[in-house]
């Protein structure tokens, strides 16, 4: 499987005890509003826990925002919050099913001007049948939240891998058909920019370049793939892929961007799709893989934009 897992540590960019990151806050926020907004989305992390364990699926879908976006695994994304109920719904109707415990462990909180991103790991129980086996999750998520004028945090853009809420058994549901990017906000210039890094991405990629690769992103980037551990920084995403590529050949490679939103100033989260063709040993026959990508950019002093935060989920026809 390791081999199969390289093209998302590849492709990935464009793609509750917390640590925040205090530069970025103290930029935009007083040490008052600092409390009120790290009150703000532990409130929203409990009733996470809450609505998990419940399986209430109005409670589940209150969590996020009216044009929210979830990305998971087994299935297609769910682009707003009717799309997100209707997915709640079908998994709280499964007889059954009882969510035994869910601890979620945010990892690294980033707080903007009314935006914040956290990543982090979810560990859990569950049965399928009353009386059945435990079986055990261990994940990780990507989150966007934003907050709402109520004073209240949602979750915007959230990806996730193994979770309660993805199927549990059963078919791998297919993605949605190709259709053009949505983009909110930022300039021509930021635009332009941001396009630039993904032809830096396709080239890189395609060639396996280590050091183009590796300067896709931050130097305090953190890149995740569908369970632990997350990769922190730089030389760490860079050994990852050096690992992990020597007998990798990248035949085709085309992304497909599906949203991307500017969010306070020198920042922005996009979602994307991708496919790709992969010969995963010297001789071996090229197979088909597809995926999706999660991503938070930052915008640096030179103009460029670089991955921040990303996440990817791979699937292999």
């Amino acid at each position: 499987m390791a081999k199969w897992r390289v093209l998302f540590f590849l492709v990935s960019l464009v793609a509750w005890a917390t640590r925040v990151d205090t530069p970025v806050f103290a930029q935009t926020q007083t040490t008052d509003k600092k409390a009120q907004v790290l009150a703000g989305i532990e409130k929203l992390h409990q009733r996470d826990i809450a609505a998990t364990l419940s399986r209430d699926p109005v409670a589940l879908t209150d969590l996020w925002t009216d044009d929210a976006v979830r990305l998971g695994p087994g299935r297609p994304a769910e682009v707003g919050k009717k799309a997100i109920r209707e997915s709640n719904e079908r998994w709280s109707a499964r007889p059954g099913v009882k969510v035994l415990s869910y601890v979620p462990e945010t990892k690294d909180l980033t707080i903007l001007n009314g935006w914040a991103v956290e990543w982090g790991y979810i560990t859990g129980s569950y049965v399928e049948t009353p009386g059945g086996e435990v079986k055990q999750i261990r994940g990780t998520r990507l989150m966007v939240l934003k907050k709402m004028p109520d004073g209240n945090w949602k979750c915007f853009r959230g990806m996730g891998g193994p979770t309660f809420t993805a199927p549990l058994a059963g078919k791998v549901i297919e993605g949605p058909a190709a259709s053009a990017e949505s983009v909110t906000g930022g300039s021509a210039a930021d635009r332009a920019a941001i396009q630039k890094m993904r032809q830096q991405d396709i080239d890189a990629t395609l060639s396996l370049d280590q050091v183009a690769l590796a300067e896709l992103w931050t130097d305090d980037a953190v890149r995740l793939g569908p369970v632990p551990p997350a990769e922190v920084g730089k030389q760490a995403i860079r050994e990852s892929n050096e690992r992990q590529t020597a007998n990798i050949k990248v035949l085709s490679y085309v992304p497909e961007p599906k949203d991307l939103t500017f969010l306070d100033g020198g920042w922005a989260v996009g979602w994307s799709q991708w496919t790709a063709s992969v010969m995963a040993s010297t001789g071996a026959a090229p197979t088909q893989v597809r995926g999706t990508g999660l991503g938070v950019l930052k915008k640096l002093p030179d103009g460029s934009w670089k991955g921040f935060r990303g996440m990817g989920l791979l699937s292999r026809d």
